[in-house]
């Protein structure tokens, strides 16, 4: 009789967290969270020509790159990422776009046909003639 008494004490020991996990399961179901849909616009659809065109259209003073005497020898024209190789005397600078050359000439824009350059309110222009026959 003593081991039906132990088997029962036991049942009931292990019975009381059941029922109070059980409880918190429950509780969780009655409070699940309000989900709200949120519009984020896609990133992926920005396309920012519009400031390139602005600098073009507001500064007709395009320096000729006679004041600018740097020889452009190589360049990489992407998207996002964009660079250029100039060499000046015997030294080479390599620039990427929004970099300062010489902590003077800020890269704007580096296209098959061209490359530009500005400082401050002047803007210098290299014909890019890399890759190209002659």
């Amino acid at each position: 009789m003593n081991f039906i008494r132990f088997k029962q004490v036991i049942i009931t020991i292990l019975a009381i967290p059941v029922l109070y996990f059980l409880c918190l399961l429950f509780i969780s179901f009655i409070n699940k969270p309000v989900i709200k849909n949120i519009n984020v616009p896609d990133m992926t659809d920005f396309e920012f020509k519009s400031n390139q065109n602005d600098i073009r259209d507001n500064n007709n003073q395009i320096e000729s790159p006679l004041t600018f005497d740097y020889k452009l020898i190589g360049y990489r024209a992407g998207s996002n990422n964009s660079s250029v190789i100039l060499k000046k005397g015997n030294k080479e600078f390599v620039v990427a776009k929004g970099e300062k050359l010489e902590d003077v000439y800020e890269l704007i824009e580096v296209t098959k046909d061209e490359v530009i350059f500005r400082n401050e309110e002047k803007l210098y222009k290299i014909e890019n003639l890399v890759g190209k026959n002659l």
